[in-house]
């Protein structure tokens, strides 16, 4: 595949990836929701259109204004708009909840191992299984990005598609609550990769006449897609759909691995400290707190990342700079769209992350 084409569809097949192999554990009952909850789906799908679309849109007009990566953008965008230098601690958020979320998949990677290893009568811990996969997942990180995205993505749209099924699982309304919109949220923003930069080179790499639109909207399709295809198929089965969604774990862990170090590096941040940086994000996973913990913090960290973002857009930045960057020519399009940047997707945020600590003090 030529680079020309490789960096025409990498988002929209990075969008696929993350959102394919972060459902199942992001939101809190993922495999619940998946086969029982007809008014979880829905909200979600609201969440996609009125929070997702516009931060994808609004991670498009900041790459192509700044026409730079995120961590360095952070600095010329704070600058035009007279803002304080302490706007830029969110770039280094995002960079964090990279890291958390590489973690979690290689987490993720060795208790499919685990149980694999089960059944063979070959049983590890899960507390041996990570830090050996993540060792394969930090030199996976040197392939080419192409290889990564490409086989990964492949790879579990192949196995969704697999056990696709319209008639699957027992379809119901159930009561909807607090804990269930932050998962809706949490899956519609955080699970998207949305806010950490992921998407940011399609941006920087298209024409300046290009719209922002014509680059975010299949970024956006592809997520959509994602979440149907995870939500209407019925999971991993069989011996060689298990071993190609370990691979595609290790290959999303990989890739996320490579964008914090291509970030870092950016910053001229030593190598060691690069290492360090990797090490903690990782030990997150480990430690005794385990899986709760980890996806906890990647969760908060995701969402306030959105919210960061969404609050320096909407009421700090200047509106002609994030106008023309969009190119809507559309008054009332633009208008709608500042309105999402300025209150829904604030207070949608702050709800989610009322939600969350309560599912936490609900399993503390």
């Amino acid at each position: 595949m030529s680079a020309a084409v490789f960096a025409r569809i990498q988002s929209p097949l990075l969008a696929l990836l993350m959102v394919l192999l972060l459902s199942s554990w992001f939101a809190p009952g993922g495999e619940h929701i998946r086969t029982q909850q007809i008014d979880f789906w829905l909200v979600w799908l609201v969440c996609m259109l009125v929070l997702a679309l516009p931060i994808t849109l609004l991670e498009t007009a900041l790459a192509r204004r700044s026409q730079t990566s995120p961590l360095q953008a952070l600095s010329s965008l704070t600058r035009e708009a007279d803002a304080r230098p302490t706007w830029r601690l969110v770039g280094w958020l995002a960079v964090a909840c990279m890291g958390l979320i590489a973690g979690g998949l290689v987490h993720q990677a060795a208790i499919l191992l685990g149980q694999t290893l089960t059944s063979a009568d070959l049983a590890q811990p899960v507390v041996v299984l990570f830090p050996v996969l993540a060792v394969f997942a930090l030199g996976f990180s040197w392939l080419p990005r192409t290889v990564l995205v490409l086989g990964a993505a492949l790879a579990v749209v192949a196995i969704e598609l697999s056990t696709f099924s319209l008639g699957a699982g027992t379809w119901a309304l159930t009561d909807f609550s607090l804990q269930e919109w932050a998962s809706a949220v949490v899956l519609a923003l955080v699970a998207s990769g949305l806010g950490m930069g992921l998407y940011w080179q399609s941006a920087l790499s298209s024409s300046p006449k290009q719209r922002a639109s014509v680059i975010a909207l299949p970024v956006w399709g592809a997520q959509v897609v994602a979440g149907a295809l995870f939500a209407l198929a019925q999971g991993v089965r069989g011996e060689l759909a298990t071993t190609l969604y370990l691979l595609a774990l290790l290959c999303g862990a990989a890739y996320l691995v490579h964008m914090v170090r291509v970030q870092l590096q950016a910053r001229s941040l030593p190598l060691v400290l690069q290492a360090a940086a990797l090490l903690v994000a990782f030990a997150v996973w480990w430690l005794p707190i385990g899986a709760l913990g980890g996806w906890m913090a990647a969760s908060v960290l995701g969402l306030l990342v959105c919210l960061v973002y969404a609050v320096f857009s909407g009421w700090t930045m200047k509106i002609s700079h994030l106008r023309k960057a969009l190119g809507f020519d559309n008054e009332v399009l633009y208008n709608l769209w500042r309105v999402a940047m300025r209150i829904v997707i604030p207070l949608s945020i702050v709800l989610a992350l009322v939600g969350l600590l309560m599912h936490w003090l609900s399993v503390a």
